[in-house]
C-alpha cells in the first residue's frame, strides 16, 4: 500500500493491537489561493508562522443585507496525517505524509427546526450549508470505516493539541461523528479533524516472560483515561476496549499510559515504539516522559496517523527488605534442665532459608544448632547436653533475601547432677545402722534445689531449696513399712538419687 492510496477497511481487517489500515480517503491535497485567510480564520497553524502551504478554498461572502433569521455553516474536514491535532500541510509525518482534506462522505446538519440538510463537499473540498435557520443545530459526519477505526475531533481555533475536543459518535443514518453547533446570522465555521491513533502496552517481567492479569492499566489522551484489558490469547498485551465497537482511538497530542504493578512488583522500565505492528515488531523508538504518575509520548512521532504507540513495560520484583520473624517455643522457663531442648518457629512472606539457635555461656558460644528451612513457615528443634551452669539461648531466622530476624535471647540453667541423700547421725534422728534401722532420718542436698522424695511410691513434696530433709522415718510414716524400703529423692531438674534401707 502506498501512503495516501485510497482504502476502505472492514472491522475484521483491523489488527488486533489496534493497528489497521488508514481510513478511506480519495482526495489528494487541493491547494488554493486563500491559504493564509483560512489559516487565520481556523487557527490551523501554530502562532507566528509566516507562510503556510494549506489546503484551502475561498469562503462565501456575506451579504450586507442578508436574512437575519438564517445563517451559513462552513465545515472543513481533514485527516490529521501529521498527528498534532492541527490542520497544517507544511508539517510532514515521519512517513512523509501531510495533512489533507477528506471529502469521502457527505455531511448532514439538523437545524433548530429539525430539518435535515445534506451536503457533499464542494469543488473547494468544503461542506457549505447555506440559509440555515439560526439557533441550535447538530452536525453529523459519517465514519469512512467502522466507527472503532477512527475518531473525530473539533479543532476550530486550536493552536495546539491541548485545544481540541473529542466528538461523540451517535447513530443517525449510521454511525456519525456528532457536534452541537449554534447557527447565527454572521455565519459559523468549524474545523473537524479525523485520526485513528491507537495506544497499547506489552507488559513483561525482567526475564522477558509476559505478565498476565494486570487489572490496573489505563490509556489516555485529550484529558481522558480509558481502562485497558488484556487481549484474549495474547498474554501481556493490553489496550482499551470500546463498548459496542472494538478499541478506543485516541486524540493527537500526548498519548499516555499508567499502570499499577501487582503486589510485590514495581515498574523497572518503560520504553515506547511505534510502527505497523508496534507490540510485536516495534519499528521506531519514541521518547517517553514520566509525568503526574503516567508515561507519555508525543503523537507527532507516529509515522502514520492510523498507527499505534506501544509502551513496553518491564516489571521487576520489589527487593525484599522485610525481616522474617522468629519465636522461641521451648523452653518457656529458666529451668533448670537435665538437658536442653530448644524449639524455634519462624515465618517470612517470601520464604525462609534457615533457623538458628545458639547456646552461650557468658559471651562464649558453646553450642550452635540450626536447620535449613523452606517455605514461608518452618520449625527448628534441637536437644543438647551441657555441663551444669547458666546459659543463654540466642535465636533468629534468615530469609531467602538474606534478611535476618531480630535476635531473641532467653536465660536457662542446666543441672545434670543427681541430688544427695545422707542418713543423719545422732540417736535423736536415727536408731540403728548399716542400712537397718528402728528409726531413720535423711538429709538432702542439690545445688539447683530439691523438689520431692518418694518412699515406696508415696510422694512427700518439699520446699524447693538446696537443703532439705525427711526426719523420723519408721513403719507407718511417709509410706514406710517394716522391712525393705526405697527412698527416691528428686531435684528440680528431674535428676534422682535412690536410697534403700530396712526398718525393724
Amino acid at each position: 500500500m502506498n501512503i495516501g492510496e485510497p482504502l476502505t477497511v472492514c472491522p475484521q481487517a483491523v489488527h488486533k493491537f489496534g493497528v489497521g489500515d488508514p481510513p478511506s480517503s480519495n482526495l489528494e491535497p487541493n491547494l488554493g489561493n486563500n491559504d493564509m485567510r483560512l489559516a487565520h480564520r481556523y487557527g490551523w497553524a501554530a502562532a507566528g508562522a509566516v507562510t503556510l502551504a494549506m489546503i484551502a478554498a475561498p469562503l462565501p461572502a456575506l451579504a450586507e443585507d442578508g436574512d437575519p433569521t438564517t445563517g451559513d455553516l462552513t465545515v472543513t474536514r481533514f485527516d490529521d496525517r501529521y498527528a498534532d491535532g492541527l490542520f497544517d500541510t507544511t508539517r510532514t509525518s515521519p512517513s512523509g505524509d501531510v495533512d489533507r482534506l477528506n471529502t469521502d462522505l457527505a455531511a448532514q446538519l439538523v437545524d433548530v427546526n429539525g430539518t435535515r440538510h445534506y451536503k457533499s463537499a464542494d469543488a473547494d473540498g468544503l461542506y457549505r450549508f447555506t440559509d440555515v435557520p439560526v439557533g441550535a443545530a447538530t452536525l453529523y459526519l459519517g465514519h469512512p470505516n467502522y466507527p472503532a477505526n477512527e475518531v473525530f475531533f473539533d479543532a476550530t481555533g486550536a493552536t495546539s493539541a491541548a485545544d481540541i475536543t473529542r466528538m461523540a459518535t451517535t447513530e443517525y443514518y449510521g454511525a456519525q461523528g456528532t457536534l452541537d453547533v449554534v447557527i447565527d446570522a454572521d455565519g459559523e465555521q468549524r474545523l473537524i479533524g479525523m485520526t485513528a491513533l491507537g495506544v497499547a502496552a506489552k507488559v513483561s517481567s525482567t526475564d522477558g516472560a509476559p505478565v498476565s492479569g494486570i487489572t490496573s492499566i489505563e490509556f489516555g489522551s485529550g484529558g481522558e483515561w480509558f481502562v485497558g484489558s488484556e487481549y484474549a490469547g495474547l498474554p501481556g498485551g493490553y489496550e482499551a476496549q470500546a463498548p459496542g465497537y472494538r478499541v478506543i482511538r485516541h486524540l493527537p497530542g500526548d498519548l499516555g499510559m499508567r499502570i499499577t504493578a501487582p503486589a510485590g512488583y514495581r515498574v523497572a522500565s518503560v520504553t515506547a515504539a511505534t510502527g505497523s505492528a508496534p507490540i510485536s515488531y516495534p519499528d521506531i523508538p519514541m521518547t517517553v516522559v514520566e509525568r503526574d504518575g503516567a508515561y507519555w509520548v508525543d503523537s507527532a512521532a507516529v509515522p502514520q496517523y492510523f498507527f499505534s504507540a506501544a509502551f513496553l513495560v518491564t516489571l521487576e520484583e520489589v527487593p525484599d527488605t522485610t525481616r522474617p520473624t522468629a519465636s522461641l517455643v521451648s523452653p518457656t522457663t529458666e529451668g533448670p534442665f537435665r538437658s536442653l531442648s530448644v524449639q524455634v518457629d519462624a515465618t517470612d512472606e517470601k520464604g525462609l532459608k534457615r533457623i538458628v539457635a545458639n547456646i552461650y555461656k557468658g559471651t562464649t558460644l558453646v553450642k550452635s544448632t540450626q536447620s535449613a528451612a523452606t517455605g514461608t513457615s518452618a520449625t527448628h528443634r534441637a536437644t543438647v547436653s551441657l555441663p551444669d551452669g547458666a546459659y543463654t539461648v540466642k535465636y533468629n531466622s534468615q530469609d531467602l533475601a538474606g534478611n535476618i530476624s531480630q535476635t531473641g535471647t532467653f536465660a536457662v540453667t542446666v543441672d545434670g547432677t543427681a541430688p544427695t541423700a545422707t542418713v543423719k547421725d545422732g540417736s535423736a534422728y536415727t536408731v540403728g545402722g548399716d542400712g537397718v534401722y528402728d528409726l531413720v532420718s535423711v538429709k538432702l542436698y542439690d545445688a539447683q534445689k530439691i523438689d520431692k522424695v518418694t518412699i515406696n511410691g508415696t510422694v512427700k513434696d518439699l520446699t524447693n531449696n538446696a537443703w532439705s530433709d525427711v526426719n523420723f522415718i519408721k513403719p507407718g510414716t511417709f509410706g514406710a513399712v517394716k522391712g525393705e524400703n526405697t527412698l527416691v529423692v528428686h531435684d528440680v531438674a528431674g535428676n534422682t538419687r535412690t536410697l534403700v534401707f530396712v526398718l525393724n
